[in-house]
């Protein structure tokens, strides 16, 4: 799994674990990518207590921590400031037992002038939308002209192309975070950008298949029926053999 897999019966109580072992352990996706995945879970859920157990699961090195940084971080373009702000207390309270790291050592990223952010927040927008990126931008536009600069400048050319978290993580964890809120038109899109930077559908799938730990189950489902129309074909695993339920 490439974490330290002994700690998940130490941190979980015995019903959770053992569905966690059991999702943390299907192929299609590493148990510590479906762990980052579910940072993103927990947060637009507002799970503060599994939040800090996955945190402390989760991290273990500079590199964890600036992957998890770089999720809760950018949950706030999705979730809002109040989520982004007691998710990173639950990482600070974290980071108390584990001494040799150090939150502060992550700088923050400076605002460029307003035609840069455009300039950058365009780019990577049509490296993940592609040909979608004209439609979606002008959809917005009509919708509130201000949401569609914010969306370009802060979303993608400000958050989205930080260094700290690849194209392909970034979007999975965009996968998981609008799974959990329920947000079909903008996982359509993320689910299809998730797959123009790289990741492989059943990467995808599982990711949506990793929330089964954290929410309802009627969310799951409804992302693996999009998941399907998007991809044009069934389910690739079976996921019978994984109860939904949440203890």
């Amino acid at each position: 799994m490439g974490f330290n897999s002994d700690r998940l019966i130490e941190i979980f109580p015995s019903g959770r674990y053992e569905l966690l072992q059991r999702i943390l352990s299907r192929k299609g996706l590493s148990g510590n990518i479906r762990l980052l995945c579910s940072l993103a879970y927990l947060q637009a859920e507002g799970d503060w207590i599994n939040l800090k157990k996955v945190l402390d699961l989760y991290i273990e090195s500079e590199g964890d921590l600036q992957r998890a940084y770089e999720v809760l971080l950018q949950g706030y373009l999705f979730c809002g400031y109040p989520a982004a702000i007691e998710s990173f207390f639950c990482m600070n309270e974290i980071l108390d037992g584990k001494k040799r790291l150090d939150i502060s050592k992550i700088k923050p990223g400076t605002l460029a002038d307003g035609d840069s952010l455009l300039k950058r927040g365009e780019t990577l927008s049509r490296i993940i939308h592609k040909d979608k990126h004209d439609k979606i931008k002008r959809k917005i536009d009509e919708l509130c002209p201000d949401l569609g600069y914010l969306m370009i400048a802060e979303g993608y050319g400000h958050i989205l192309c930080r260094d700290g978290l690849n194209s392909r993580l970034r979007e999975l964890a965009v996968v998981a975070t609008l799974t959990s809120l329920g947000a079909g038109r903008q996982l359509n899109s993320h689910i299809r950008g998730a797959r123009n930077v790289g990741c492989e559908d059943l990467e995808i799938f599982e990711t949506i298949v990793t929330g089964i730990a954290w929410i309802r189950p009627e969310k799951i489902e409804n992302s693996i029926k999009l998941w399907s129309d998007i991809m044009g074909r069934e389910c690739p695993n079976s996921i019978d053999n994984i109860v939904f339920w949440r203890v």
